[in-house]
């Protein structure tokens, strides 16, 4: 192979501005696409999530309901529970209070009736007018009236026989009647005998028997 050698010379080369020769090419991409199916699908998903959300929400309002209205019915049964409860209790406290009033009112009578004798003893040791108006009352219910016997107290005694003949004009059927002396008898009694049987005029005595009376009527 034969090889030409040339010299090539400064002079032979001409310098061109590549700038007037070389013209910048772009390139104009369009991203809006003509096919409007992708829009619809947006579209879908969009309305599919708003659907969801609302299904989600309808959901938890319903859950919400729901649960607030279970609250409301499981509370309504606590408080109804509740209400029994304390019926029953008022009920088992009001039949303890009349088991305890049953119970008590033996007592309360009985204290009733200790105060009431001391209040009499209390009278009769001021008043010696009481044994006239016990032997009066006395006398006054027995139909035979001969030969009856009293029995006092001593105290009583001494005024009676003060008294005797006065107080015999009030009872002028009264034949053969004997007083005595008993220091068993409380101040303010008596006990007459007679013929047809013994009567209790004593005042203790008088007041057991109303105390008795009142126990039997009320406590049955």
């Amino acid at each position: 192979m034969n090889l030409s050698n040339k010299i090539i010379k400064a002079q032979n080369i001409k310098l061109t501005d590549s700038k007037e020769k070389i013209q910048p090419k772009f390139i104009k991409i369009n991203f809006q696409t003509e096919d409007k199916s992708d829009d619809k699908d947006i579209n879908k998903i969009r309305d599919d999530i708003i659907a969801k959300r609302k299904e989600i929400k309808d959901a938890c309002d319903k859950a919400f309901s729901e649960g607030l209205r279970q609250g409301i019915n499981q509370e309504k049964n606590k408080l109804s529970m509740a209400m029994e409860s304390v019926a029953k209790l008022v009920k088992d406290l009001k039949i303890s209070k009349n088991e305890f009033l049953k119970n008590s009112e033996k007592d309360v009578i009985d204290l009733i009736f200790l105060i009431a004798k001391k209040v009499v003893h209390r009278e009769v040791s001021t008043s010696k007018d009481i044994i006239i108006h016990v032997l009066r009352d006395t006398i006054k219910n027995i139909n035979d009236r001969e030969g009856v016997k009293i029995r006092l107290n001593p105290k009583d005694y001494n005024y009676i026989m003060e008294l005797w003949p006065d107080f015999l004009d009030k009872f002028c059927d009264m034949e053969n009647t004997l007083i005595e002396e008993d220091e068993e008898i409380g101040q303010g009694g008596a006990v007459v005998e007679t013929h047809s049987g013994e009567i209790d005029a004593r005042l203790d005595h008088q007041l057991d028997k109303i105390k008795e009376t009142l126990i039997s009527t009320h406590l049955i």
